[in-house]
């Protein structure tokens, strides 16, 4: 054997994709507190609306709906001319495709979340679309909570208890989401400054 000198630790080669605090860098630079911020507030809001639409879809009833939105049904219905199936296998059926619904829009939230961290400023836009939807929820439901729009129906209290509240703790971690992710730090990090600028 040959030395060439003393031995040496061989160097640290630390993983790019990691900070010091083990926090996810993407390539645009480190995620700045804000767009991290924004990034779990919509991973809340989406597990909310998810989880309160599929707990809608399963236990919401035609009876439950208001008279209006009721008559405005059986009129479609009676448009359509579908005079085979009942309104009641139609309204089941419409709360199947509300449930797949549901469940692809919320895949789609979630990547858009992960394309806001990875510093894109379209997600940025496309995220402040969806949170439009999810604060109108939420404010109609609290509206239809005190004009007595909303009752428990078939499905009882507790249930739309906790349907209610998971529509509105979406709309406001969509709404806190977008206040963090429009930010001087986080549009800086989204439209091209930060740590792209200097490369």
């Amino acid at each position: 054997m040959t030395g060439t000198g003393p031995w040496r630790p061989p160097e640290r080669t630390d993983d790019p994709s990691e900070r010091a605090d083990g926090r996810p860098e993407s390539p645009a630079g480190p995620v700045p507190d804000d767009v991290h911020s924004a990034w779990g507030l919509w991973l809340a809001a989406t597990g909310f609306a998810l989880v309160g639409m599929l707990l809608n879809a399963a236990t919401s009833r035609f009876g439950d709906l208001p008279p209006a939105t009721r008559d405005a049904f059986r009129d479609a219905v009676e448009t359509a001319g579908s005079t085979d199936i009942s309104i009641e296998a139609l309204f089941g059926m419409a709360r199947i495709v509300g449930a797949v619904l549901a469940v692809l829009v919320s895949v789609v939230t979630v990547w858009l979340a992960f394309r806001l961290r990875a510093g894109k400023g379209w997600a940025r836009t496309m995220l402040d679309i969806v949170a439009i939807f999810l604060v109108v929820d939420a404010v109609s439901v609290v509206i239809g909570v005190f004009g007595g729009v909303a009752v428990a129906g078939e499905r009882g209290e507790i249930v739309t208890f906790v349907v209610i509240s998971l529509q509105i703790l979406a709309g406001l971690c969509a709404a806190t989401a977008v206040w963090r992710q429009h930010t001087a730090e986080a549009m800086k990090f989204t439209t091209g400054g930060g740590a792209r600028a200097g490369e």
